[in-house]
């Protein structure tokens, strides 16, 4: 078995080296019920991880597909974790951590009318809006699942996440990389976790076929990840960092979740 999911992986990864597939740190879900950003994020902090953050083009389909399902509104505009910088008016961040690095504003935004538009929300357009604080929208949240009840291979977690859920997660910001982090620190988590990052094919790839452009590699120390010989499995470590552990190695694990698995957090 471990055999037969090892070639599986080896082919998958190789045939998405120039493939355009869609990868996440989590998943996207959609609130209906209208509230202001500030009580949308308790909520979402609540009940998932934060308010969704957008790192491209491909985060903006997850989250626009995550409103296609609900039927209890028709929703036009709603709230995701963008903020105004309180520092720099001219920057945004995002409420799970980090700057604001990929931009889709709507024309003419953000405008910060009379000085008074300091959150941001997005359109069924995929749009961005800037706007006050105390509107009431539906919102965006984003969530993750730890796998903290048994440790697992890397294969076996990859496995396991592919039959329960959908998969290992990929990181492809510094947002994406905080937000994994909060979720580690909410379980007490001391060790490094499984993450769906992988090398084959003489380079590390995730396991989505996300193209790796954001990096957290440990600066200085061990260049082992470099040209890794038998530590060739990726995990986030509570510092937050990626580092390249032996695959055989069992190790709680993050995976991305469905939406009929997603309901609240494991207490």
């Amino acid at each position: 078995l471990k055999a037969s999911l090892f070639f599986q992986t080896l082919f998958f990864f190789l045939s998405v080296l120039y493939a355009d597939v869609e990868g996440e740190v989590g998943t996207h879900h959609f609130v209906s019920q209208a509230m202001n950003w500030t009580d949308a994020q308790t909520h979402c902090r609540k009940y998932y991880i934060d308010l969704s953050s957008v790192n491209g083009q491909k985060d903006t389909e997850k989250i626009l597909k995550a409103a296609a399902g609900q039927k209890i509104l028709k929703w036009n505009i709603a709230w995701i974790g963008l903020y105004r910088d309180p520092t720099n008016a001219t920057r945004w961040k995002w409420s799970g951590g980090g700057y604001v690095t990929y931009t889709n504003w709507d024309i003419g935004q953000p405008d910060n009318y009379f000085n008074q538009e300091s959150r941001g929300s997005i359109f069924s357009s995929g749009q961005w809006n800037d706007a006050k604080e105390n509107v009431t929208l539906p919102f965006f949240c984003i969530k993750i699942s730890v796998m903290n009840y048994e440790k697992k291979t890397w294969e076996e977690a990859l496995e396991h996440c592919r039959e329960e859920h959908s998969d290992l997660i990929s990181i492809a910001s510094e947002t994406d990389r905080l937000l994994a982090q909060t979720e580690m620190q909410c379980y007490d988590l001391t060790e490094p976790v499984w993450i769906g990052l992988r090398f084959l094919a003489d380079q590390w790839l995730w396991v989505d076929g996300e193209t790796m452009v954001y990096k957290a590699w440990p600066q200085g120390g061990d260049k082992d990840h470099q040209c890794p010989t038998w530590r060739r499995c990726g995990a986030l470590t509570v510092e937050g960092l990626w580092g390249n552990y032996n695959c055989e190695e069992k190790r709680y694990f993050l995976c991305l979740v469905n939406r009929k698995y997603s309901s609240h957090k494991m207490n």
